[in-house]
């Protein structure tokens, strides 16, 4: 990232607000405003117009060289609503924190392109749900705000959340829409949450450097894993979780690819992964989701064998 240094940025989760007033009977959010270094800008000062802006409306823009954060309270309301159906519960963004959102982007104009755009909250946008599980907590508003986000004068954009500690990687919607980090937990068990096969990790984001003097949301995230009696370790086999090496970017064919990566090994008869990333760049910015599709189908396609170490592709070779 730029010069300026972003500093630690932080948001706010359900399990950081007294939100079932337990210590304090009228205000949830009292202890996180009390906090020193000040939550949850730390670079910021207490009175700052962006610590302010946080807490008043529901969302913060900060930004430094070449790099621009649009930092979401989706906790905002939680201490309220009724009793039948408490905020509590799940996120939200509400349509009057979307339309300021939409003001202030509006208000940067053409600039915004010139920037990394990262959005930042907590809860998570599509529901977790399975026949085992039932999934009601994501952020209320989501869909409206995905739809906010892939308007293409807004630029780029990646967002990161948690909540649900559930690690992935994935394209919101269309070409235009932005890429989504849903990230697993850096220290929570799984007591409570046994149907999450997520082990802990933590991960490092890095982009891709402008281009035409745009910055594209294109790059790469580097995974580590908690392995218990050994410590932080990269990624293995595990089911669940990021690998070691995750791209996202990728905007083409899938198909396309495919056919271009048959011809090069029917030609060649062997090519490792390292040589197709040098053949085939915008392969380093596939999503795990798309690299498994690939895997599959030139599995399915009959001319190539393809070799699997741990949970990424080490060889293709003719057959």
């Amino acid at each position: 990232m730029g010069a300026r240094s972003p500093g630690l940025h932080a948001t706010c989760g359900n399990h950081d607000l007294d939100s079932r007033n337990i210590e304090n009977k009228f205000d949830p959010k009292g202890f996180l405003r009390a906090l020193d270094p000040p939550f949850p800008l730390a670079n910021e000062n207490r009175d700052s117009l962006q610590q302010l802006s946080y807490w008043a409306d529901n969302f913060a823009i900060t930004e430094g060289d070449d790099w621009r954060l649009l930092n979401i309270n989706s906790c905002a309301y939680h201490g309220y609503g009724d009793k039948s159906s408490p905020e509590l519960e799940h996120g939200r963004v509400s349509d009057f924190t979307l339309s300021n959102i939409r003001r202030a982007l509006e208000k940067i104009g053409p600039d915004v392109q010139k920037k990394f755009n990262i959005c930042l909250f907590h809860h998570h946008l599509r529901e977790i749900s399975s026949d085992s599980f039932s999934d009601r907590s994501k952020m209320e508003g989501a869909e409206n705000l995905t739809a906010l986000l892939s308007e293409a004068q807004f630029g780029e954009w990646l967002v990161i959340h948690g909540h649900r500690h559930r690690a992935g990687i994935y394209c919101a919607g269309g070409s235009t829409s932005p890429f989504v980090l849903s990230c697993a937990s850096f220290s929570a068990t799984s007591v409570g949450d046994e149907h999450n096969p997520c082990q802990n990790q933590f991960y490092m984001v890095d982009f891709e450097p402008p281009r035409n003097g745009k910055c594209r949301i294109k790059g790469g995230i580097t995974a580590w894993t908690w392995v218990p009696t050994y410590g932080w370790r990269e990624p293995s086999n595990s089911p669940a979780g990021l690998p070691k090496r995750s791209g996202f970017g990728f905007r083409g064919d899938i198909h396309d690819l495919v056919e271009r990566f048959e011809k090069e090994v029917v030609e060649k008869g062997r090519v490792t992964w390292s040589d197709a990333e040098q053949l085939f760049p915008e392969v380093r910015f596939c999503l795990p989701s798309e690299l498994k599709n690939l895997q599959d189908l030139l599995t399915s396609g009959g001319k190539v064998n393809v070799s699997i170490e741990g949970m990424q592709i080490r060889e293709m070779v003719r057959k």
